[in-house]
């Protein structure tokens, strides 16, 4: 799937759509077409949904790595501008903080235009609702990120008559959650438990009951957070990669253990997705712009694979196919010493690769599981499902036990060191840190402070709409 990175403020009232690789998103006309009248037919209907995904390309890009990741202490910012996130010193006027917020109202905006037209058009039932379902999910994520992100923002429930529609408040999280939640139920019923062919890569009722259980979690509702996470977990649709290097390999995009990933095409060109050479350290004298940090290699057990799986180090195999040159990483080729290894091996050494960005997998879902069990002190399900993560065949750390994990908090401690190896780099640790109410402990070194529980809102959304209100400390 083609990204497209659009110039737009915070709400369209046009959809556009782009050619994409991805065979689900290719059929779409060359030029920009307006949304009055064009909701008449299935097809349209179909177009109307691909432009979501299309929307969601440019949410999930580097941008939100460089806001969300680099700020987790995982992530170096190197040879290139803005640096600010390395150190908590951004301001509301940088580009990646806006190109966030306005991307997920791009597809927000494009969700209510299906939500709202789609179920008048005269045709299947049941393909009426998935349509339904996929804007319905695809609003929700949205929506859940940009709370995480943001807190309160404006909630946009229906297509716009024009833009001045746009200029409203703030919702309260509290409110738009409720909206988050309709949305996933709905689109649990009506979303097909699978896809294949074309169509795979599509959000499935596996992927609503997964976010759900994430929504629940987030707000401490421990008991719907673990009945949704073992509906997915009971359905036996997904298991766990036995190569923990093949879940984000390019050859093996969409495996059993991805429950929704961003689709990307490999159609080569600067910027396809954000796992591209920007991760990589350059190998001419320079350092490539975005390193893993001493930091993120020290949080595994040197006995764990994972970490060489993740993260380049001195000595390591790096590019013998490319040249002798690069056949070991030389850790003087990157500013921290390391690199990202995670999603970047084989190395290609193509920019925008087209390698698709898992938001939700297995190993997450079981690990989110384990903590609301333990939460509802069910502390040897939680254990069990940990031990699932950490008995990946090519991992096969030791098993925790009774004697190491026999409290709801030393289970808990292991479920936070859990998460932060097996999910390094994939937007969770900085968001995980946040909700646990230790990231002022664990990031404060790096210069957290309170008012970093927050971005703040766009400085370009503050002058256009006079409604809207600065986060504290901003």
């Amino acid at each position: 799937m083609e990204k497209l990175k659009f110039a737009i403020t915070t709400f369209i009232v046009l959809l556009l759509f782009s050619g994409c690789k991805k065979d689900f998103l290719e059929k779409s006309p060359p030029d920009a077409l307006t949304e009055d009248g064009f909701y008449n037919s299935a097809e349209r209907a179909q177009l109307g949904v691909n432009a979501i995904y299309v929307a969601l390309q440019g949410s999930w890009s580097e941008n939100l790595m460089r806001i969300n990741d680099v700020p987790s202490g995982d992530l170096v910012l190197s040879n290139t501008t803005p640096l600010e996130y390395n150190n908590y010193t951004y301001y509301p006027a940088l580009t990646q903080i806006h190109a966030t917020y306005s991307g997920m109202y791009q597809g927000i905006i494009r969700s209510n235009a299906v939500i709202k037209n789609v179920p008048a058009i005269n045709m299947a039932d049941a393909l009426k609702n998935q349509y339904v379902g996929e804007a319905k999910f695809l609003r929700a994520l949205n929506y859940f990120t940009l709370t995480n992100l943001f807190g309160a923002v404006p909630l946009i429930t229906e297509p716009l008559e024009n833009t001045d529609a746009a200029l409203v408040a703030r919702t309260p999280v509290a409110d738009i959650t409720k909206v988050i939640i309709a949305d996933l139920l709905a689109a649990e019923a009506g979303l097909p438990v699978s896809f294949s062919g074309n169509n795979l890569g599509r959000a499935t009722k596996g992927a609503a009951q997964a976010l759900l259980g994430k929504v629940y979690l987030y707000n401490k509702d421990y008991t719907n957070a673990e009945k949704y996470f073992s509906l997915v977990i009971a359905s036996n649709r997904y298991s766990l990669m036995d190569n923990f290097q093949e879940v984000w390999h390019r050859s093996f995009e969409n495996n059993k253990e991805s429950i929704f990933e961003v689709q990307f095409a490999d159609i080569g060109g600067s910027g396809t997705n954000l796992k591209n050479g920007t991760m990589l350290p350059a190998v001419n004298g320079a350092t490539g712009s975005t390193l893993a940090t001493k930091r993120a290699f020290d949080a595994f057990d040197p006995a764990d694979p994972r970490r060489g799986m993740t993260i380049f180090k001195a000595g390591d195999v790096f590019a013998p196919n490319v040249s002798a040159a690069l056949a070991v990483f030389n850790p003087t080729w990157s500013a921290s010493g390391y690199a990202v290894k995670k999603g970047m091996w084989p190395i290609m050494y193509v920019n925008g690769s087209g390698i698709n960005y898992p938001l939700i997998r297995y190993a997450d879902v079981l690990l989110m599981y384990a903590e609301a069990a333990n939460e509802l002190n069910q502390i040897d399900k939680a254990r069990d499902a940990v031990n699932l993560v950490r008995q990946r065949p090519s991992v096969m750390m030791p098993k925790l036990t009774v004697v190491d994990t026999g409290t709801k908090q030393t289970m808990f401690d292991a479920i936070v060191k859990e998460r932060q190896v097996e999910l390094m780099f994939e937007f969770q640790r900085f968001m995980d840190l946040k909700r646990w109410g230790m990231a002022a402990t664990v990031l404060g070194p790096l210069g957290y402070q309170a008012k970093h529980a927050l971005f703040p809102i766009p400085q370009l959304e503050l002058d256009i709409n006079p409604k809207l209100t600065q986060n504290t400390g901003w």
